[in-house]
């Protein structure tokens, strides 16, 4: 027997795959220089020579068997450590190793963090518009995904729309900044208020609250600017990244 849900979900494409072979198609048609593809998020340069460098040190020199075998199963610890004493060092944290759970992407980070805090049944809300996989990754772990309306003047959050959706059932908040496609950033402000919503309502509730900030984008900055850190500002949170995103 083949599960028929799991042939059905092999079976369909998502928004950002039909819209990928989509560009390929055309660009066979009028040449793929002409094409404006701004499906998925592909790197468009090359990575920094000095990453290059040091890969090509490490396959060269390094021991095949620590490059080729099996790691720990919750990471490596120099390489967490590593992790950790970075973002202290840009975000003003406090991490440790023991914080830093290393997957395969983003997408395995998200769907790790959602099963890790929801049960089948608890409710999870995100913002419009949002990334249209958090639609499987959601219904993989049996919780419900609820959309927030955009706020369409600024693409900050809706706090009057948030704000009535919230109910005892949510067990977590899920954002995304920089904002896949909007390309939005939310301001140290809306952070703020969003983290006294969720600290007022843990309380009421009398359970846990997990904000889930999604940042495989969060190294674009212009002129000088800098990205608030979600995690900066409420305690129960678990960010989710993409380190090769960095790298392009």
């Amino acid at each position: 027997m083949i599960n028929e849900e799991y042939k059905a979900m092999l079976g369909g494409k998502s928004v950002i795959r039909e819209l990928s072979e989509y560009a390929t198609s055309r660009g066979a048609e009028i040449g793929y220089q002409n094409v404006f593809d701004y499906s998925l998020g592909n790197p468009s340069v090359p990575a920094p020579k000095s990453f290059t460098d040091a890969m090509v040190d490490l396959y060269e020199n390094g021991d095949p068997a620590a490059i080729h075998g099996y790691s720990p199963s919750l990471g490596i610890p120099s390489v967490k450590d590593a992790i950790a004493e970075n973002l202290n060092e840009r975000f003003g944290m406090a991490y440790t190793g023991n914080h830093i759970f290393p997957t395969t992407g983003a997408a395995g980070a998200l769907s790790h963090a959602m099963r890790a805090v929801t049960k089948p049944g608890d409710e999870i809300i995100t913002f419009a518009p949002y990334f249209p996989e958090y639609q499987p990754y959601v219904k993989g772990t049996g919780a419900k995904l609820t959309i927030v309306p955009a706020d369409t003047e600024n693409f900050q959050i809706n706090f009057e729309a948030f704000e009535a959706a919230l109910n005892p059932n949510v067990q977590v908040v899920l954002i995304n900044t920089p904002n896949n496609p909007s390309g939005a950033v939310y301001s140290a402000d809306t952070l703020k208020r969003l983290a006294a919503i969720l600290t007022a309502k843990q309380a009421e509730y009398g359970h846990d609250i997990f904000l889930i900030s999604d940042e495989p984008y969060r190294e674009i900055v212009f002129d000088g600017a800098t990205q608030p850190y979600p995690a900066s500002f409420y305690a129960n949170s678990l960010t989710c990244y993409s380190w090769s995103k960095s790298l392009s």
